[in-house]
């Protein structure tokens, strides 16, 4: 009886895996940081390159490719500056917890930005998806802002992730 309950209690834990908080290091908290605040500066001033190098390939299945994913950024970016829009401030936030996917290790790291198109500010309460294999120091990152219209796609691009995750606010409002 006693080696029925040492393995239940061995399924179990395995089982709640991910519903045990998992600390980031400040050393990651600081890396997903300056990742973060680097892709989005080089980004509002029209520079993608980094944006496009830092993403997780999860999105391409989902786009058509990588290919096709790289074109989709270029004209959303094209269509924004060509639009007049003006970025006056961002501020990022800790991530609560780490969470387990299959290989994965993954974080939201919340993040408000302000900014104005065609004269009308408005405040974007959104989120970054950072994503690194459970061996590596290297982050890869997705934009929550996608997940506002369907929650759903984040388990599409991460379908190992639990489905309790607790996820930042994620919204737009004019100002």
């Amino acid at each position: 009886m006693k080696v029925i309950q040492k393995v239940l209690l061995i399924v179990m834990l395995i089982s709640t895996e991910n519903i045990f908080a998992i600390e980031l290091s400040k050393e990651d908290v600081d890396q997903i940081h300056k990742d973060i605040s680097g892709m989005y500066t080089a980004f509002e001033s029209g520079d993608i390159s980094l944006f496009l190098k830092s993403t997780h390939s999860s999105i391409y299945e989902l786009v058509g490719g990588k290919a096709n994913y790289e074109s989709m950024t270029v004209s959303a970016i094209a269509s924004l500056m060509e639009q007049g829009i003006v970025f006056h401030e961002a501020t990022l936030g800790k991530p609560k917890r780490l969470y387990l996917a299959g290989d994965n290790e993954v974080c939201f790291v919340p993040r408000v930005s302000i900014m104005e198109i065609q004269g009308q500010k408005m405040k974007s309460t959104g989120f970054m998806i950072a994503i690194k294999k459970k061996d590596s120091s290297h982050w890869k990152y997705l934009d929550g802002s996608g997940l506002r219209k369907d929650q759903g796609l984040l388990w599409k691009l991460l379908p190992e992730l639990s489905r309790d995750v607790e996820l930042p606010a994620n919204y737009i409002e004019m100002l």
